[in-house]
């Protein structure tokens, strides 16, 4: 529950910054994943590109995400949440340097995407038939646009809580809840379209109509557990004490919690929809990922991001100790590596040429690459602007908030 009435305000925090060891061991994550970029390049460029794809997705979740989660809780009107947006916020900086590096993806087509060889296309009638839009020309409007869409609402979201921080009022928050509003339809269409071309496309003729929705649920519980992180951290640092405690923590690590089993309701509705309906067009999917060595890391998906993550959670003290909530966040991170893994490792072989399953060093050192560019530029723009937004009128109800 929360309370309404006026709470004296702490001391404004100063601007906060990731501690030198957190930017240190990004910039090694960033050296260890460009090494095995590089190794792989020079190796094998259908490893090189899937690592890349696997990497660069991972990435790409946690910057839209930040975006979704203000828009979200803006219109949901989560007051709770107040004091803890400045971490959304600067999750969405990567959405430019991530979109650029999600377009290199398209150098790597061939080595990828089945239906990028216009040979192959002619000589199936399945591909042909989606040929109008599994070609780079609509790949390229299409995903551009998307991303795009996406940093256009960021700089819009984002440069309307700037401009509360000096002119304070409800002015920005009504404008906060319109463009959110937009934002959640142009979301819910675009999100499918990167979805699609990213990830579905690999598997050209497989058909899924839960995966889109899926990927939400990646994006979802995924970022939500990065929130947790950094939160959680904060708590434990003591970091903007008075604005950020065990309470607010309490809440996030039931977005954690419910988000966990929202993605397990939904991977198993696509599992059992394939499994009940048994058409070959959909059945390949978990065929292809129960042979060739592939099954022991289909079976350990959901124990890492469900069963694990659920069971941890399940008491209270699980949500609301950053000791506990941490970890369990930095294992679902760990888990949506494995799932993009499952996801795009098994589809990368073509025709008779079936990709084997292997230990993915080289795929998780690219993704740790990724995942400290990531750092590096979130932590960048969360010190550039104040660490709470001091005039949002919601901002007493969030300090008085109890759960």
């Amino acid at each position: 529950m929360s309370a309404s009435h006026s709470h004296p305000l702490p001391a404004a925090p100063e601007r906060v910054g990731l501690p030198g060891l957190v930017q240190g061991l990004a910039g090694a994550a960033v050296l260890v994943g460009a090494a095995a970029l590089a190794w792989a390049f020079s190796h094998d460029a259908t490893l090189a590109w899937s690592t890349y794809l696997i990497g660069m997705f991972f990435a790409l979740g946690l910057g839209v995400f930040g975006i979704a989660w203000i828009a979200i809780l803006t219109l949901a009107g989560s007051a709770w949440s107040v004091t803890m947006r400045r971490i959304p916020e600067a999750m969405t900086a990567w959405l430019v340097p991530g979109g650029i590096l999600a377009m290199l993806v398209t150098f790597g087509a061939h080595s990828l995407y089945h239906w990028s060889d216009t040979e192959a296309v002619a000589a199936d009638a399945l591909l042909t038939h989606k040929a109008p839009f599994l070609n780079m020309g609509m790949f390229g409007a299409l995903v551009g646009g998307s991303l795009l869409l996406w940093v256009v609402f960021a700089t819009w979201i984002v440069g309307v809580s700037r401009r509360q921080d000096t002119d304070g009022g409800m002015a920005a928050t009504r404008t906060t809840r319109h463009a959110s509003a937009a934002f959640m339809v142009i979301f819910a269409l675009t999100l499918s379209i990167v979805s699609f071309y990213f990830l579905l496309s690999l598997d050209a003729h497989w058909f899924s109509t839960m995966f889109a929705v899926l990927v939400f649920t990646d994006v979802l519980q995924t970022g939500t557990a990065f929130v947790a992180v950094v939160a959680g951290l904060f708590v434990s640092a003591g970091v903007l004490r008075g604005f950020i405690n065990e309470h607010h923590l309490h809440s996030l690590g039931k977005m954690v919690f419910a988000t966990t089993g929202f993605w397990a309701y939904i991977y198993f509705c696509q599992f059992m929809l394939i499994w009940y309906a048994n058409i070959p067009e959909e059945t390949v999917y978990f065929l292809r990922r129960a042979e060739n060595g592939w099954l022991p890391y289909l079976l350990l998906l959901p124990v890492f991001k469900f069963v694990v993550p659920f069971l941890l959670m399940l008491p209270r003290a699980g949500k609301r100790s950053p000791g506990r909530l941490v970890p369990v966040a930095m294992l679902i991170l760990f888990a949506q590596f494995w799932e993009l893994y499952v996801m795009v490792g098994p589809a990368v072989g073509h025709g008779g040429e079936a990709a084997h399953a292997h230990l993915p060093l080289v795929e998780f050192a690219g993704t740790l690459g990724f995942f400290g560019l990531f750092t590096l530029v979130f932590g960048w723009a969360l010190a550039r602007h104040g660490a709470v937004p001091l005039k949002d009128p919601s901002l007493a109800e969030c300090l008085e908030y109890h759960s």
